[in-house]
């Protein structure tokens, strides 16, 4: 059975032949805009990129992104082999005034200890301390007070000491005085900043924190040699023979992940380019035609990505992985081209003019078919709202299309360009046939003609088997909820985050899992409070969605109007009692310190300090109107089941006002991603189904043949299911597009294989199975290569896509290659047995 050979391919395959250095040119001038242009393109490895953006939790993230401060940190850490405190202390003195002066363009902050921090409380103890112990403290004071004037002026009614007051003394007042430890505070381990210093207790290594609003990769790299060049200068080794200075912060290991990140994409897409033209290689056994072949599949690459620039201008990471994945697809054009060539020349004899011609009619049909399918298979995705899916099927899709334009545009010339420098076969080779090719299909073809029932019935079985589990699998909640399982799992451990663990344990990492809410005005603050405690207090016992609400409220004292009186009292007794001699001169120089001077007014949200503020503070300097909401203690934020009851309670928080404030963050982010995979998963997976419906009964109507696709496709994608059922591979964000690809393309095999059938006829079975069947192994196998490359990931999600869209592809190219045969071979057994 013939396709009709277009003219216009007809014409363009003969100047091919014909002029195939022009074609040649054409390829390596196209290479110089799509190489530039797709080295351009960026990356973005933010998961909140995969959400569209309407999103309202994308909205509101952006809007408090612009208003967080959120400045890049350098950190410095010095250190000594052995205990030595004083140097580490006179190092940091020394350097933190030289860092300040490289100004507020480069160094917006230096942040060296708590020293202010400490200073603030210590001086405001009374305020913070409790209002029940201030108020006893008061009492006890004002009593031994009264009770010390009546016993010097002798009015006391009784004399008996042993009912006196406590007395005026400085242990015991500072007793009373000292905020009290609540109850739950842990005991630390040895002395917290010795000396107000970011320094261990053992003095063996202390940090210095530079707070920067540079960004950029030039920039940062200039920040960082000027502040190599500030240490320097200050010759740490003076300081202590031993001393050496190392650098961490979010300024590296950010830039080293993002690196990371970027080394893990080439890794894999290299792995998986070669894999696939490591089996070209094995197929059809000559290095000339992997190296055109490679070509093609690069210039189709460069192609793609240089489309992609200007089309989305990024890739994120669904869409990162995309090289090894079209890789794999996209070089089953040029092999179906490739094998058809060489049979031409090499079984048949034919010039190249003649083996350029039959090659664009034998095969044009078939691959551009098999391209529109996977176009659509891809293209499925292009419903969905979740951003990541749509970006992987617009690149996969015009992917598809672009690897067979390339193909038919480029590769009959460069064939026959290599063929003018050095033929391709010698004169006494021409006319034998390739035994190669067919070694891929013997074996199958060989044990479908042993055992046609055998296999038919295990084929059934495990249809049904598989149809069964594939039940259980989209019934007994398919999505992933941990997310853990789509995180990156780097292998190797830098120098520069080993130190930030040092870091960590130094300075602490305040609210780090807590999520920001911003208010528009400090009035909406409190209200909003309120209102989430109102939700907290309302929630089951075993759902409380959130631990507590933390505002700049929370750090200023309470009840200060009712403390003041109490403080200024005491104040009052104390130095009247200092003034009578009813304290001594020693107990007055410690009680000093804990009188704070001059008159009292409420502390307010100005008078915090930076150090304190910080996290409550915009880039703009307003304080307050941020406002954090903790986790739920042991609740685990990797938990997105928890993680969608946390972000459901912040999500929206209606003021009594009529105002609503809208919540976002990292836990609303990926509870939306979750929640969106959900809802597209039908969308995508519908669209595909039904468009590899529509595609075998185009080919084959209502006919027997067309069950011949329809039940190895049926068996392939409930294979798949089975397997993720098995193997317990849930549903995430970054695999579950192996479900719509899989669906679309499953149908491609058996599609080729009974079109085949349905020309050659049944008594050429076994020559179809061997010859057709051979290239649909090969074709499946650099698919499944260009998956398998991708459990070289160091991401676990990337990795479950790649296991389950390789496995996806051998048990669909078994069913079409095996099973499907056996049941043709056992249908002619059954008539000729009939007859």
């Amino acid at each position: 059975m013939t396709h009709r050979f277009p003219s216009l391919f007809r014409r363009l395959g003969e100047l091919q032949a014909q002029r195939p250095w022009l074609f040649v040119a054409l390829a390596i001038l196209s290479l110089l805009p799509a190489g530039f242009a797709a080295k351009g393109i960026g990356f973005k490895s933010d998961f909140a990129e995969l959400l569209p953006d309407n999103k309202p939790s994308v909205i509101e993230m952006r809007r408090v992104s612009k208003r967080l401060a959120g400045a890049s940190t350098l950190s410095i850490v010095a250190e000594v082999p052995q205990s030595n405190p004083a140097a580490l202390k006179r190092f940091v003195d020394e350097v933190v005034p030289r860092l300040k002066a490289l100004g507020p363009e480069r160094v917006g902050a230096v942040d060296f200890g708590v020293q202010d921090a400490r200073a603030f409380f210590e001086k405001n103890k009374l305020f913070y301390a409790s209002y029940d112990d201030l108020k006893k403290a008061h009492d006890e004071v004002v009593e031994r007070y009264d009770y010390e004037i009546a016993k010097k002026q002798g009015t006391l009614l009784d004399d008996d000491e042993t009912e006196a007051p406590p007395p005026l003394t400085a242990d015991d007042i500072e007793r009373r005085l000292t905020p009290k430890k609540k109850e739950g505070d842990k005991p630390k381990d040895g002395p917290p900043h010795p000396d107000g210093y970011y320094m261990n207790a053992e003095g063996t290594h202390v940090a210095v924190l530079v707070r920067t609003p540079v960004s950029g990769k030039q920039a940062t790299a200039e920040l960082k040699a000027a502040v190599a060049g500030v240490v320097n200068d200050t010759h740490p080794k003076g300081f202590d023979a031993g001393m050496e200075v190392r650098y961490t912060g979010d300024i590296i290991t950010s830039a080293e992940e993002y690196d990371a990140i970027i080394s893990d994409l080439s890794h894999v897409g290299t792995w998986g380019v070669a894999g696939v033209l490591g089996s070209v290689l094995l197929f059809f056994l000559r290095i000339r035609t992997v190296m055109v072949i490679g070509a093609v599949v690069l210039t189709a690459l460069l192609w793609t990505f240089g489309l992609t620039r200007f089309t989305i201008g990024y890739l994120n990471s669904s869409t990162g992985f995309l090289v090894s994945i079209i890789a794999g697809n996209g070089i089953n054009y040029s092999i179906m081209y490739m094998a058809r060539y060489i049979e031409a020349r090499r079984d048949q004899g034919m010039t190249v003019p003649e083996a350029t011609l039959v090659s664009w009619r034998d095969t044009w049909v078939p691959t551009l078919s098999a391209a529109a399918t996977a176009c659509l298979a891809y293209g499925s995705l292009i419903v969905t709202d979740f951003r990541g899916f749509k970006h992987f099927g617009i690149i996969g899709g015009y992917g598809m299309l672009l690897c067979w334009l390339v193909t038919y545009l480029f590769m009959p010339a460069v064939l026959a360009a290599s063929e003018g420098v050095m033929p391709m076969f010698k004169p006494s080779e021409k006319g034998e046939r390739v035994k190669a090719r067919g070694y891929y299909g013997l074996a199958f073809a060989k044990l479908a003609r042993l055992a046609p029932r055998t296999l038919t019935v295990t084929g059934v079985v495990l249809g049904v088997a598989s149809v069964a589990l594939a039940g259980l699998y989209l019934t007994r909640e398919p999505m992933e909820y941990d997310m853990a399982n789509v995180r990156n799992e780097r292998k190797d451990r830098t120098a520069a985050g080993e130190l930030s663990k040092k870091v960590d344990k130094v300075v602490g990492r305040l609210g780090q899992d807590g999520m920001a809410i911003m208010t528009e005005r400090l009035d909406q603050v409190l209200p909003l409070k309120a209102e989430l405690e109102k939700r907290l207090a309302a929630a089951p016992e075993k759902q409380k969605p959130f631990e507590k609400v933390v505002t700049i409220h929370s750090l200023l004292p309470d009840r200060q109007a009712e403390k003041i009186p109490l403080i200024e009292t005491i104040r009052d007794r104390l130095e009247r009692a200092r003034k009578r001699g009813v304290i001594s001169d020693a107990d007055w120089v410690r009680l000093e310190g804990h009188m704070p001077k001059g008159a009292l007014a409420p502390i307010g949200i100005a008078d915090l300090p930076e150090q304190v503020a910080r996290s409550f503070t915009e880039k703009n300097g307003t304080r307050g109107n941020i406002v954090f909401i903790v986790p739920k203690s042991g609740e685990s934020v990797w938990d997105a089941k928890y993680l969608i009851r946390w972000a459901d309670s912040f999500r929206s928080t209606p003021l009594p006002s009529g105002e609503v404030i809208q919540g976002s963050g990292r836990a609303v982010i990926y509870a939306d991603m979750i929640m969106t995979v959900a809802e597209d998963a039908p969308k995508a997976i519908a669209v595909s189904a039904i468009g590899s419906v529509v595609v075998i009964l185009v080919a084959f109507g209502a006919q027997r043949a067309a069950l011949g696709v329809f039940l190895p496709w049926l068996l392939g994608v409930a294979g798949l299911l089975a397997f993720m059922f098995l193997k317990s591979i849930k549903l995430n964000f970054l695999n579950f597009v192996t479900l719509p690809i899989t669906i679309g393309i499953a149908a491609e095999y058996a599609h080729n294989l009974m079109q085949r059938y349905r020309s050659e006829g049944p008594d050429k079975l076994y020559g179809v199975v061997v010859e057709t069947g051979g290239a649909v192994i090969l074709c499946s196998l650099t698919t499944t290569i260009g998956y398998l490359a991708l459990m070289l990931s160091i991401n676990r999600g990337i990795v479950s896509f790649g296991l389950a869209a390789a496995v996806g592809e051998v048990i669909c190219v078994l069913a079409a290659v095996l099973f499907l045969p056996a049941f043709l071979f056992a249908m002619q057994g059954r008539k000729r047995a009939s007859r």
